[in-house]
């Protein structure tokens, strides 16, 4: 499929500087970029003392630290992708795991294997599908902190795209609930649960990108989907 000409969602607001846009912009497409959720704090009065605090998404992380958690000393962070990585270091601090690629599962062993015996902290969704702690070791002590809600909108409406990117599971529920897969769409799915995601809606065979950032989508767009 030649670019462009075409029109391409995301489900994600898009800085104004955004990699994404400013590259797709040049090959002449049309970027409608919009969340179709809203996210709600939750707030929470302990926080448990562990070795480690693995963050899942950048919500995750900015949901926890907005409210000033008691931090274990010498606390480690884990975070699931470089994109993650960078937004804690803008609240601070530094991650001292970092996922690599798209594949929870994958991640979910790198991190078994440095986590080793310790105890981990998941700030997360109340609605989170705790990927990474069902992969861990039974001598793992985990605990799951619910810090937001993720709640799917109704109220929009998205123009035919040619190119659909979900960026979330909760994001591919919110659009399929209003619009009817169309064959003609390519859809791309930002990690595994969100293609599982796809898969009950009849959407089969989306792409997936090799990280979990703007470049990544980008590069699956010109080398894959481009072609």
């Amino acid at each position: 499929m030649r670019l462009s000409g075409k029109t391409i969602f995301i489900s994600r607001e898009l800085d104004a500087d955004s990699y994404f846009r400013t590259i797709l912009e040049k090959e002449n497409c049309n970027v409608h970029a919009k969340s179709l959720i809203s996210i709600s704090k939750i707030r929470y009065t302990y926080t448990p003392q562990t070795n480690w605090i693995f963050f899942t998404s950048k919500n995750a992380i900015d949901f926890f630290l907005v409210q000033k958690p008691d931090l274990p000393k010498e606390v480690k962070f884990a975070v699931i992708s470089k994109a993650s990585g960078n937004h804690l270091q803008k609240h601070g601090l530094k991650p001292d795991f970092v996922g690599e690629g798209v594949s929870l599962m994958n991640i979910a062993k790198d991190f078994r294997e440095t986590l080793k015996n310790d105890s981990v902290l998941f700030p997360q969704a109340i609605d989170s599908y705790q990927t990474i702690q069902k992969q861990l070791a039974f001598t793992n002590t985990c605990y799951n902190l619910y810090v937001y809600k993720t709640n799917i909108c109704s109220g929009f409406d998205i123009p035919f795209s040619d190119v659909l990117i979900f960026t979330s599971p909760s994001n591919a529920t919110g659009y399929y609930q209003k619009y009817k897969h169309d064959v003609r769409q390519i859809v791309i799915a930002m990690g595994t649960s969100t293609k599982n995601k796809l898969n009950e809606y009849g959407v089969n065979g989306a792409f997936m990108p090799d990280a979990f950032d703007e470049n990544g989508i980008v590069d699956l767009l010109m080398n894959q989907v481009k072609s």
